[in-house]
């Protein structure tokens, strides 16, 4: 049976019993440097047969003023951090950082009903991810009065930026299909909203789009698809989440009118795989029949078959970098992390061993 609190005896009972000061005690759970190995292993022996857990975290935050953690402060459902392998790999660097600072990491979301939570987060600095444009949210965050990053969303004024040049990676995957020849277009993205809404979509939707990243790669593709010179077809599908299903969904909405797409961009490579799961099912050749592109070079773009065209971006040393500029280490207001386009089977068909590799420029 748990022992209740009252059970717990005290940082004051240990020293007694120990025959050493309440300051021994205090240094043997938090500076071990201060006693010899003998004296704390004696120490924290007693302090278990005393059920006394050692000094309480919420009053050495009280007398230090720090809580010696961060958090990152995510947008979607936390449970999608651990299914989405773009932003697990985020927090793999963001952890990787955190474990050579000794620093704690905490995973909050935001949203309607989670303000308390920020309000109450005993942290020293927030990494915000992905956060859509929600005035209430991000005021719950501004006033929290403390040190910021944002990455992969809009900027905030004097707050560190971490991210990617967004509209220039996706100019790189449209102009790549286009002088491929193709000239029927469609895109599937995932969120530009958090209405919940899936299904197709007209340009006063991504004019306002709230999620920053979104719109911006919606930006880069149309750019190209939509030049002067060339004439296009074009469809849009927004999806409720990043996921093969929801891929395999657009896809669905995509090939079965006409005229069909010869070519589709995804957002991410997530719905680009489940667009191709759908076209294999309509016996569709990839890319002789339809070209896919997809964003993030997940492990699975390398591991499908065709494999996946994409653009590659090092999301673990985001997660680094943002921590870096979240305690104000190195680097400018503003970090831009370079990306490449990764050319494979599933959008060129001259592309038949070693995947050809493009730099991306600003």
């Amino acid at each position: 049976m748990r022992p209740s609190l009252k059970d717990r005896g005290t940082l004051t009972d240990v020293a007694k019993a120990v025959g050493v000061s309440v300051a021994s005690v205090s240094y043997a759970f938090s500076r071990p440097d201060q006693v010899s190995p003998e004296l704390r292993q004696k120490i924290l022996a007693t302090a278990r047969s005393l059920n006394y857990p050692g000094p309480n975290p919420a009053a050495r935050m009280l007398r230090t003023g720090f809580a010696g953690s961060i958090a990152v402060v995510y947008a979607s459902p936390l449970y999608h951090v651990f299914q989405d392998p773009a932003a697990s790999a985020f927090l793999s660097g963001v952890a990787e950082a955190c474990s050579e600072r000794h620093l704690g990491l905490l995973l909050l979301q935001c949203g309607d009903g989670y303000e308390n939570i920020l309000r109450r987060a005993a942290v020293d600095g927030l990494i915000i991810y992905t956060m859509p444009n929600d005035g209430r949210t991000i005021q719950t965050v501004v006033d929290r009065g403390l040190p910021m990053v944002v990455v992969d969303q809009f900027s905030l004024p004097n707050v560190p930026f971490v991210g990617i040049e967004e509209r220039a990676a996706a100019r790189a995957c449209a102009q790549h299909l286009k002088d491929l020849g193709h000239k029927r277009f469609a895109i599937v993205t995932f969120p530009l909203h958090i209405d919940g809404y899936t299904g197709p979509i007209d340009r006063g939707r991504l004019r306002k789009a709230g999620f920053e990243v979104a719109r911006r790669r919606m930006q880069g593709y149309l750019s190209v698809i939509e030049s002067a010179g060339t004439r296009t077809s074009m469809k849009i599908w927004e999806c409720l989440r990043s996921s093969e299903e929801d891929g395999r969904t657009a896809g669905e909405f995509f090939l079965e009118s006409e005229p069909r797409p010869t070519a589709i961009l995804a957002t991410s490579d997530r719905l680009a795989l489940g667009v191709m799961e759908f076209a294999r099912t309509r016996r569709l050749r990839i890319p002789e029949d339809l070209a896919v592109v997809g964003f993030d070079d997940i492990p699975a773009a390398r591991m499908s078959a065709p494999r996946l065209t994409t653009v590659h971006q090092y999301f673990e040393e985001k997660g680094r970098m943002a921590v870096a500029a979240l305690l104000k280490e190195k680097g400018p207001l503003k970090t831009i992390l370079p990306t490449k386009l990764i050319i494979r089977q599933s959008s060129d068909p001259a592309v038949m061993g070693a995947d050809q590799e493009q730099q991306i420029g600003r």
